[in-house]
C-alpha cells in the first residue's frame, strides 16, 4: 500500500475561548389539530379492504402507535350513560358533512370489498332512542375529530364513514409496556396491563345482558390481577371480548401495538435464560392467537417491527405492499407539504439525505422516517434521533468483522445480499438467542441477524436483494452498533499498544516535523495487515480509535453519506484543532485547501488549526508509504517499506 499524506499547519491569533425515545402520549385528535399532521386515514379502508386477521411490520418511528390510535378513535363505539351502544349512523345520516361528502361523491360507488359478510357478520343492536345533544356538544366524541376539518377517509368515501365510524367495541393494548427484566416482573407487567384493559369499558358490570358469572369474570381481571397466572393471563383478552359481545351483540376490533418488543428484548436479554424467552414468547403469542380464533373479534391489527410468525396473521411489510407505505412513513409529497408549513423549503435535501432514502420494492418510491423528519421539523437540527443500536449492544460477539460485522460493512458498498424472509420463525429466534449466549456456535444465523437489522430500519432493500444504507441517520447508527476498539483490532490483527501510539500521535501533533512522521508511521502501522477498502473505512477505522480513548473534546466524521472526501474532525484542546482528510488518489496543495478551509470553518476560535490529508493509492501493496508534507512553505518526501 502507498500512502501519501500532506500536512498543512496555520497558527492563527484571536480569542482563547469557544462557546426506544420516549414514547409518544399524544392523542391523534391533538396530533389533527397541530402543523405537524399529515392525513394517514385512508388506512381505515385499506384495513377493510384487505385480511381480517393482520400484522404490519415497520421500522420504529414510521407511525405504528399513532395509526392504531386512529383506527381506535374510528372505529371505537360510543355507549349512553346506561353503557349501551348510540347508534352512529342514524346520528350521522342528517349530518351536514356527510350530506356534503355523499353529494360530491354521488353516482360513485363506495363499496367495501366483503361489504355484505361483514355487515350480517357484525349486526348487532344498539341505542338511538332518546339520546340527546348537549348544547354545544356532540354526541359522538371522536366525530370532530375526522370532520373538523373533513379527513380524507370521510370526504372520498361518505358512504363507509356513515356505515362503519363508531360501530364496534375496541380493544387496544400495547406490549411495549410489558417487562422482560426477569420472569416475575414480567408476569406482573402483564396483569397490570390487563387490568387497565379492562378498566374502560366498567359499565359492563351494569349490564343486565351478563350474568354474575360475567361479571365476575370481569372483576377478576380488572381488581383481582394479582392473583392471574400467566395461562389465566393470556385468554384474558378473549375474554373481554367475548363479554363486550355478549353486552353489545357484536364483534371487537382489536388493536395490538408492539407486539414484538417483548419477544425482540427477552430474544437479547443475557439475564434470562432460554425457558424464560420461550415463556415470554410463548404468553405474547398465544395472548394474539386466542383473540384471532375467537369468535368475538371480527378483525385483529398487530403491528411491531421484527416479522415474527403468528398462525392466523397474514404480514403486511410497509415497504413490500403497493399501497400500505402510503400510510406509514412520509412519502416526498408529504415532506414537501412539511416543508412549505414549517418554511424549511431550502432544507428537504438535506432532510432527504439525513431521514429518507427508504425504498419501496414495487415502484422505488423514497419514504421518510417520520419520528425523525418531524422532530428536524420542530426543532431545526440536522441530527440523528433514532438510537436503535442500543437494543443490539448484546449482538457485539456476533457482529465482529469475521462473523456478521464483514457483511455489515459490505453494506456501505451494496455488496450484501440478503434473502428476506415474510415471517421469521419462532423456533429461529430460539436457534438465534443460543447463538447469542454461546449455547449453540454450531451455526451462525446470518441471513436472520441482518434481517432484524433490516427491519429495524438499519438498511433498506434496493434492487430485490440488496441490502443498502439509506441515510445519514442510520449510517451512524451502524457506526456506533459495530465500530469500537474490539472490533478493529479483531479486524485489523493489531493490538492495544498499537492503537494507543496512534492516538498519541494525535496528541502528540504539533509545528515540528517530527510529530508528523510519528502520526505517518502510526496510521501504516493500523493497517500494516489489512489495506482499507477506500476512504470510507479509513475514516471509520481513525474516528472510532480515537473516538474511544475519550481523551479529546469534539469527535466527528464526515457529514454526507456519499463524498470523494471523508473527514476526521478531532478538537484536541482549546488551543488546537484538527481536520483529517482522506481521499482515494493522489494529493497535492490543491486537493489539502477544501480541508484547511474546513478547519477555518470547524475551530475559528482554536490559535492552532491543523489539516492534514491522507491520499490512499487505489492498488498499493501493504507496506508501502509515501509521505508528502508541507510545512511553512517546505516540502519533503520520504518513502519507507
Amino acid at each position: 500500500m502507498i500512502l501519501q499524506v500532506l500536512f498543512l499547519i496555520a497558527s492563527v491569533s484571536g480569542a482563547t475561548n469557544t462557546g426506544g425515545e420516549p414514547r409518544n402520549h399524544t392523542t391523534f385528535k391533538h396530533l389533527t389539530t397541530t402543523r405537524e399532521f399529515i392525513d394517514k386515514t385512508l388506512l381505515i379502508k385499506f384495513i377493510l379492504d384487505n385480511h381480517w386477521h393482520i400484522y404490519i411490520a415497520a421500522p420504529p418511528g414510521f407511525g405504528k402507535s399513532t395509526n392504531l390510535k386512529m383506527l381506535r378513535d374510528f372505529f371505537a363505539l360510543d355507549v349512553n350513560s346506561h353503557g349501551y351502544s348510540i347508534n352512529a349512523a342514524e346520528i350521522l345520516k342528517t349530518d351536514a358533512t356527510i350530506q356534503n361528502a355523499l353529494d360530491k361523491c354521488k353516482g360513485l360507488r363506495n363499496v367495501l370489498t366483503k361489504r355484505v359478510a361483514f355487515l350480517t357478520d357484525t349486526e348487532g343492536h344498539s341505542i338511538h332512542g332518546n339520546v340527546t345533544k348537549p348544547h354545544g356538544v356532540y354526541p359522538l366524541k371522536n366525530y370532530e375529530t375526522f370532520s373538523k376539518p373533513a379527513l380524507q377517509i370521510l370526504e372520498q368515501f361518505p358512504e363507509l364513514f356513515l356505515t362503519q365510524f363508531a360501530r364496534y367495541p375496541v380493544i387496544l393494548l400495547d406490549f411495549g409496556t410489558l417487562s422482560t427484566i426477569s420472569d416475575q416482573d414480567h408476569l406482573r407487567s402483564f396483569q397490570r396491563m390487563l387490568s387497565e384493559l379492562f378498566k374502560p369499558f366498567c359499565y359492563l358490570l351494569k349490564s343486565n345482558r351478563l350474568t354474575p358469572d360475567n361479571k365476575d369474570e370481569f372483576l377478576l381481571y380488572r381488581d383481582q390481577f394479582e392473583k392471574l397466572s400467566l395461562d389465566e393471563i393470556t385468554v384474558g383478552g378473549e375474554t373481554l371480548a367475548r363479554l363486550l359481545s355478549t353486552h353489545h351483540h357484536r364483534k371487537s376490533i382489536v388493536l395490538v401495538d408492539n407486539f414484538d418488543a417483548p419477544i425482540r428484548e427477552a430474544l437479547l436479554a443475557p439475564h434470562l435464560n432460554d425457558r424464560s424467552f420461550k415463556g415470554i414468547m410463548w404468553g405474547v403469542s398465544r395472548f394474539v392467537k386466542l383473540l384471532i380464533k375467537s369468535r368475538f373479534v371480527h378483525r385483529t391489527v398487530v403491528t411491531g417491527t421484527v416479522r415474527v410468525d403468528v398462525f392466523g396473521l397474514t404480514h403486511f411489510p410497509i415497504f413490500d405492499d403497493d399501497y400500505l407505505h402510503r400510510y406509514y412513513g412520509l412519502t416526498e409529497g408529504d415532506v414537501s407539504e412539511l416543508a412549505k408549513r414549517f418554511e424549511k423549503q431550502k432544507n428537504v435535501a438535506d432532510v432527504r439525505k439525513w431521514y429518507g432514502g427508504y425504498k419501496t420494492a414495487g415502484e422505488g418510491q423514497t419514504i421518510y422516517n417520520t419520528r425523525s423528519t418531524l422532530t428536524f421539523f420542530r426543532t431545526g437540527e440536522l441530527k440523528p434521533y433514532r438510537y436503535q443500536c442500543m437494543k443490539f449492544k448484546t449482538l457485539k460477539n456476533l457482529l465482529e468483522f469475521e462473523k456478521v460485522g464483514q457483511f455489515m460493512e459490505d453494506a456501505f458498498d451494496n455488496k450484501t445480499r440478503l434473502h428476506v424472509r415474510e415471517k421469521i420463525p419462532q423456533k429461529l429466534l430460539e436457534q438465534v438467542r443460543q447463538t447469542v449466549f454461546g449455547t449453540n456456535q454450531t451455526y451462525i444465523h446470518k441471513n436472520v441477524i441482518l434481517q432484524i437489522l433490516l427491519d429495524h430500519g438499519f438498511y433498506t432493500v434496493q434492487d430485490r436483494d440488496t441490502l443498502h444504507i439509506p441515510n445519514f441517520e442510520a449510517m451512524l447508527d451502524i457506526k456506533n452498533l459495530i465500530f469500537d476498539r474490539e472490533y478493529y483490532i479483531n479486524k485489523l490483527k493489531i493490538n492495544d499498544h498499537i492503537i494507543d501510539n496512534f492516538v498519541q500521535s494525535i496528541e502528540r501533533l504539533t509545528g515540528e516535523e517530527a510529530s508528523f512522521n510519528n502520526f505517518s508511521a502510526a496510521v501504516t502501522e493500523l493497517f500494516k495487515h489489512r489495506i482499507p477498502r477506500g476512504a470510507r473505512e479509513t475514516a471509520h477505522t481513525l474516528l472510532t480509535l480515537v473516538a474511544d480513548a475519550h481523551k479529546f473534546s469534539l469527535l466527528r466524521g464526515q457529514e454526507t453519506l456519499e463524498s470523494d472526501r471523508q473527514d476526521v474532525l478531532v478538537k484536541r484542546s482549546e488551543e488546537i484543532g484538527i481536520v483529517i482528510g482522506i481521499i482515494v488518489g493522489s494529493i497535492n496543495k490543491i486537493a489539502l485547501k477544501p480541508v484547511f478551509l474546513r478547519s477555518l470553518q470547524v475551530f475559528p476560535d482554536c490559535k492552532l488549526r491543523v489539516a492534514i490529508l491522507l491520499g490512499l493509492k487505489p492498488h498499493g501493496l501493504i507496506g508501502d508509504l509515501e509521505v508528502l508534507y508541507a510545512l511553512d512553505n517546505r516540502t519533503e518526501t520520504r518513502i519507507t517499506r
